[in-house]
């Protein structure tokens, strides 16, 4: 991702969750995307219409350990990024953000994103797969998302 977009998608995701205010969030910077891009290349990707970022998603690859501790409330967002360790493979996938510009909303950027990251990532068989839901429309993309999976999806 060219750093303009970057910048663009860190301006818009900031508007939105308020990480900058918020301890337990994973925070929108130039050190968490570089944490993520440790644990894969493809932790963070987006698409891009008219040179414009549109729809980006999240996902952070870990341990089952700590995707337990997260889902029981014992650990925070960002405490699940900050003790992650890269591996080979990972045993559960935190499906972390997705977002798209209101204009480009269903058309299904973000479920076509999602499932390039779960197919990209290198993981166990039947990984772990959760999610902290902040939106109405995040409770729909998780729905349709296990549906076109056909598996559950775990939710804190």
């Amino acid at each position: 991702m060219d750093e303009k977009s970057f910048n663009k998608v860190l301006e818009i995701s900031e508007q939105f969750y308020g990480t900058a205010n918020d301890p337990e969030q994973i925070p929108i910077n130039q050190e968490s995307r570089d944490k993520l891009q440790k644990l894969h290349s493809k932790a963070l990707i987006f698409t891009i219409e008219n040179s414009e970022p549109v729809s980006w998603t999240v996902i952070v690859p870990t341990s089952n350990k700590l995707a337990e501790k997260f889902l029981k409330g014992e650990i925070s967002e960002r405490d699940l990024l900050d003790m992650t360790e890269p591996a080979k493979q990972y045993e559960a996938l935190y499906l972390c953000s997705a977002f798209t510009v209101p204009e480009y909303r269903k058309k299904g950027y973000a479920i076509k994103l999602l499932k390039e990251q779960i197919n990209s990532i290198p993981h166990t068989a039947n990984p772990l797969l959760f999610a902290w839901i902040y939106s109405q429309e995040g409770e729909r993309l998780v729905d349709k998302l296990e549906q076109e999976l056909g598996v559950k999806i775990h939710r804190r």
